[in-house]
This record gives structure tokens, sequence and C-alpha cells, in this order.
């Protein structure tokens, strides 16, 4: 059917038709049809362009072509239209009216009167669907990539020190075995915390999203209790303060991953030099928006980081035990929500993230 339209698109444009036939094919059809003069100046539009990019049909009439399509790519055309070509195929990208990008794949044809070439005629037809699932396949592909060798290289470090430390604590002497089993003990809780990771990794890529009500309090409270236990050592002042006026409702797994990473990375990173760790934790829950802050008085983060702190397996520092992939979880996790998350920070003053998730009260969550 696509092609039986491009043929007879081309058709009509060579015979220089412009009588109702014409406006009847194009108006009716979900693609966008432009039509520019010799000067570039477009001079026609379909009115499927307000519905695939938002914006009256005014905003592009009189404007040149060159303000939506690089001049290179322009080039190129003209070049390969010259040639003799009936019609030339290629890919453009416009800006909605949502400051969105939409891809098109569109199909040039010069317009001709009296054998005379007037101007261009193009047919765009979208294909964002396709282009925005063949970006996502690429960034599973490239991230499966970076998880596979992560993952043999994180795994195998504390398998073997373990399995070091068990072949010295047994040639040990009594007293001295209970010093190794500590050690095997860390070492074992290093690959608990990373498979934790890679399952938290897991489940939300794959996981649906659920609306469910959330006490953010006791949550808090029962990740708190389990994050003292991984970090026994680690004395810290933690507290927190929660207000609003309307209950929760979200996915409760994916609040519960976002709470419990950002949660360990200020305990990992707290500064021991400071005398009075602690972690401030403030939420405010209204009925379009669950805002919450947690800062810390910790090691901080280079200003030089801070945009890459949410990549794939990046440290911005090398104490403690992190693999890199705790903050990707957060961003990813709050991006799923629909949420947003920003960082200030300081080297030796501390760190502030700022976390906003949509609240999902009167409305379902809206399934990717």
């Amino acid at each position: 059917m696509e092609e039986q339209k491009e043929q007879i698109f081309c058709l009509l444009v060579k015979m220089e038709c412009r009588d109702e036939l014409f406006r009847e094919l194009v108006e009716n059809s979900e693609d966008i049809f432009i039509v520019a003069d010799r000067e570039l100046k477009i001079q026609y539009a379909s009115s499927s362009v307000t519905k695939v990019l938002g914006v009256e049909i005014g905003f592009l009439l009189g404007k040149n072509i060159l303000d939506f399509i690089e001049s290179e790519k322009l080039h190129r055309w003209d070049q390969s239209l010259k040639k003799g070509e009936d019609h030339i195929t290629d890919e453009v990208i416009f800006t909605d009216g949502s400051n969105h990008e939409v891809y098109f794949d569109v199909s040039v044809s010069k317009l001709f009167h009296e054998e005379k070439a007037q101007g261009l005629a193009l047919k765009l037809y979208n294909v964002t669907s396709q282009k925005l699932r063949e970006q996502e396949l690429i960034r599973s592909n490239q991230q499966l990539d970076q998880v596979i060798y992560k993952t043999t290289h994180d795994l195998k470090a504390p398998v073997m020190s373990a399995l070091g430390l068990v072949k010295i604590a047994e040639q040990a002497s009594y007293e001295e075995q209970s010093l190794y089993l500590g050690m095997i003990k860390k070492s074992l809780l290093r690959l608990d915390s990373f498979i934790e990771e890679m399952n938290n990794f897991y489940r939300n890529e794959k996981l649906a999203l659920h609306r469910e009500k959330i006490d953010l309090e006791n949550m808090l409270s029962e990740e708190l209790d389990n994050l003292k236990n991984l970090y026994p050592d680690r004395s810290i002042d933690i507290s927190w303060n929660i207000g609003g006026n309307a209950e929760l409702l979200s996915d409760k797994v994916r609040v519960q991953t976002i709470i419990t990473n950002i949660l360990s990375n200020a305990i990992k990173y707290m500064d021991l030099q400071k005398q009075n760790p602690f972690i401030k934790i403030a939420a405010q829950i209204t009925e379009e928006v669950c805002d919450i802050q947690v800062e810390d008085n910790g090691i901080g983060i280079a200003q030089a980081y801070q945009e890459k702190i949410f990549d794939l397996f990046f440290r911005a520092t090398d104490q403690g035990q992190g693999t890199g992939l705790g903050l990707f979880i957060v961003k990813d996790t709050i991006d799923r929500l629909k949420g947003t998350i920003n960082v200030q920070s300081k080297i030796g003053e501390g760190t502030i993230f700022k976390i906003s998730i949509p609240n999902q009260l009167y409305q379902p969550i809206e399934i990717e």
C-alpha cells in the first residue's frame, strides 16, 4: 500500500497536478506532504502536519526548508536529482511542538512546470516508533555487553578472594581463624551486594510497572535496618521527616530500589574523617508528586563527574566497594516512573540528591 501511494505521489508531481484529486489524496493521508518553491520557501503543507508535529500549518508556510533540513543533506538531494533520478529517499528529523524529535523517511521529487524544475515536493512518513525501538535495542545490547563483562569480572574477584582466605584459614591457628573468617565474610558480603544490584538491574528492565499504596516511613525504616546490618562498622546519624497531605501510590518495588541505592550510596561514601557523619531525609507528598531529598556530609562528588555518575558502571571514587550500578539503576528507575533526579555536591562537604516522582493517586501508571 505504501509503495502504491509513493508511485501515485510521484506521478501526480510529474503531471503538475494541483487539482482536487491531489489535495484529496494528501489531505486524507497520515503522511506529511510539503511543497517548496525554487527559493526553497514552503508554499504548501498538508493538514497532517498538525496531527503529527502538533504545530499549525501556518508555522511552516513561507519558511525556508533549510530551517528544518541540513544544507548538506539538501545539497545531496539536489545532486542526485540533477543526475536524472525521479525521486530519492532519505531520513530527516523534525522537532515537534513539544520539542521532541520526530523521525521521518522522506521521499523527495522535483516539482516541474513546462519541463523546468520549479521546486521540491516532499512526502514524509513517520518512523519515530521504529527508530526509538531501534535505539532502545542498540542501548540494551550495549548494556548487555557491559553487564556480561562486569558480571564475570566482579563475581570472580570476591569468590577467588574468599577461596584464597579459606585455604589460608585451613592452615592457620585457631586464634587466627576468626580473623580470616571475618575477611571471608567481607568478601561474601561484597559478592551478595553485587548480586543484589544485578537483581535490581534485571527487575527494573523486565518487570511491568505496578500501582500500589506505599508507606514511605515504614519503607525507610526497613531499608535503614537492612543497611545497618550490611554496614555494621559504620556509625552514622540518620534522620527523616515526611510531610504532605496525601498518601503515595506508585510502584513499590521501584521506589524501594531508589531509596535503597541512594541510602547505601550515602553510607558507602561517608567521610570517615568527620566526627559527626549524617544522612538527612526529607519527603513531601502531595496529590501530584512525591519529592524526596537525601542529604549527607560524605566525601562529595567532584564537579567534573556529576554529569557521569548516572552512567552504567561509572565510579567517581575508589573509596568503598561500589560497582557503578547503583546510581545508574536509580536514574533508570526514576525515568521509568516519569520522575526526575538532580544532584548537588561539593568535594569534602557532602551531597544532596533531589528526587521527584509523580504520585499515581488518581491515575494508573503508564506501562512502557
